[in-house]
């Protein structure tokens, strides 16, 4: 991670001329820390070699300028150059790895097994080379690159094999260094002969398959026990060179280890007085008793699994449940699968009744609502049907709209030219159109004015406002409406409902729309 460390003073210092210390806003480098980390995660280092350094050493001035409390404005250009150079980065590596991403498996293989920690000398050379072609790519040089990437290939190819053999035959090599070291050339050269024997077929299979590790690794773990004890041996023989009695003390030493063996199996004293071959007859003997007593209670043991699985067969035909083994351990497992599975019938059934339940109770609930909007449609068909009557066709009609409200088109209530006054004579009409409306109490009210096509636009437009308006004074005076209730508009000429060629037409045209809003 890549983070330069900012020490914050519990007390500020005084600076320079004595001025104290004013904390700045360290969030926008916070945020480009983890920009910058993000892109090392990247390895932008490898694949946008030039971009990196620029955005590495515009970070290192951010944080120089934060530790050293520089002023606000330059920490943010600082961070803001940085985090600009940090995403180009980012960017080329994408762009990078997409350019040779036939050569990245190498790569990728070698880091896996370790190269870079096991073999660090090999990869970094061919890290080198890889970076050339990196670089490259980041010029604009593709082609170049490619070569460049090409020849990194096999360099990888080696590290790769090469940390393999490190990570396997690594032990190994190292105890045979000490075998030597131990004089087992000159007193267990048999036994050191046998490790680097085994040793050599391991790597015979690494070289031919460095992926088949298992059977690597087994030659190298004896290659490994080899070479300790030849180690063991050197150790031990030198020490005899060196003293004469020490070799009563060898002898003892195993037979201290053999009375070990004996002491586990209640064994007080081995008959070595009798010499080595009878402390061993005695060993054998024992472990010979252990194996009758074993085979034994094996014989004893499938006898009770026989009589198990033929009980554990019984119930799994009762539950009609076929066998999939014969094992007592598979045959109960079979049982536990079966009631676990009758469990969750049983819950699935109950929940499958809870939703039965649930859904008779919603078709209930839509049924419900279904007929509470039958009969609200019922009972505005039946509102309309009586509004319809109240009105004459001198006075208007009650219609529809195309959003299914309903329109009561008062061509009847006529004004003087000009004029936006409300008459005596429009109040025998009005008194009809407060009682439609208070059929509907629930719904919004829109008052809108309509003029024919006769005179100046903007002048027919400012007197249907007026009228409108007049019109829904009078109903909110009259039947106490809340303003959030009923608004007004004019539209002047702009939605005739006839031809403003006629006089008929024009009449039509000028009136005023109650738009009842259900």
């Amino acid at each position: 991670m890549i983070r330069t460390q900012i020490t914050l003073l519990g007390l500020c210092a005084v600076l320079l001329a004595g001025s104290p210390c004013l904390a700045v806003d360290t969030s926008g480098y916070d945020e480009l820390t983890r920009i910058m980390d993000s892109a090392k995660v990247m390895e932008a280092d490898v694949f946008a070699p030039s971009m990196w350094k620029k955005a590495q050493r515009r970070f290192e001035q951010s944080g120089e300028a934060v530790q050293l409390n520089k002023k606000q404005k330059s920490i943010d250009r600082y961070v803001s150059e940085s985090r600009e150079l940090a995403g180009n980065a980012i960017k080329a590596t994408d762009v990078c790895k997409l350019s040779l991403q036939e050569y990245l498996p190498p790569r990728n293989k070698a880091r896996e097994a370790g190269a870079h920690n096991l073999v660090p000398e090999l990869y970094q050379k061919a890290e080198l080379q890889f970076i050339k072609a990196t670089a490259k790519v980041e010029s604009g040089n593709v082609k170049s690159a490619l070569k460049e990437a090409d020849k990194s290939s096999p360099l990888f190819d080696i590290a790769e094999l090469e940390a393999i053999r490190a990570d396997i035959l690594g032990m190994a090599d190292r105890l045979i260094e000490k075998a030597l070291a131990d004089d087992a050339g000159k007193f267990a050269l048999s036994t050191l002969d046998k490790a680097r024997t085994v040793r050599e077929k391991a790597d015979a299979i690494v070289v031919a398959d460095r992926y088949n590790r298992e059977e690597a690794i087994v030659k190298a773990e004896r290659a490994e026990y080899e070479a300790r004890h030849a180690s063991n041996i050197g150790l031990s023989v030198r020490s005899l060179k060196r003293n004469d009695q020490a070799w009563e003390k060898l002898i003892l030493v195993y037979e201290i280890q053999m009375n070990r063996v004996g002491e586990a199996i209640d064994l007080e004293f081995l008959p070595f007085d009798d010499g080595p071959l009878a402390a061993a007859d005695t060993l054998i003997n024992y472990i010979n008793s252990i194996k009758a007593e074993k085979q034994q209670l094996d014989a004893d043991l499938e006898n009770l699994r026989l009589t198990l699985s033929g009980q554990l067969r019984a119930s799994l035909a009762k539950l009609k449940v076929t066998p999939s083994g014969d094992d007592p351990v598979t045959l109960a497992q079979d049982i536990d699968r079966r009631i676990s599975d009758l469990l969750v019938e049983k819950s699935n059934l109950a929940e499958q009744m809870q939703v039965s339940q649930a859904e008779l109770s919603e078709l209930s609930q839509e049924h419900d609502a279904m007929s509470s909007e039958l009969q609200d449609r019922v009972d505005q068909e039946e509102k309309f049907k009586r509004a319809k009557k109240m009105l004459n066709p001198s006075e208007g009609e009650i219609l529809f709209n195309s959003s299914n409200d309903i329109v009561l088109r008062l061509s009847g209530l006529s004004f003087d030219i000009g004029k936006h006054d409300i008459k005596d004579e429009h109040i025998p009409l009005l008194k009809k159109v407060e009682e439609v409306i208070q059929m509907f109490p629930d719904s919004k009210l829109s008052i809108e004015g309509h003029t024919d096509a006769s005179g100046d636009a903007a002048g027919n437009v400012t007197l249907s406002e007026k009228r409108a308006y007049a019109v829904m004074q009078y109903l909110r005076q009259s039947l106490l409406i809340p303003a959030g209730r009923i608004s007004s508009i004019g539209f002047g000429a702009d939605r005739p409902v006839a031809s403003n060629q006629t006089t008929d037409g024009r009449a039509k045209n000028r009136r005023i729309d109650i738009i009842i809003m259900r």
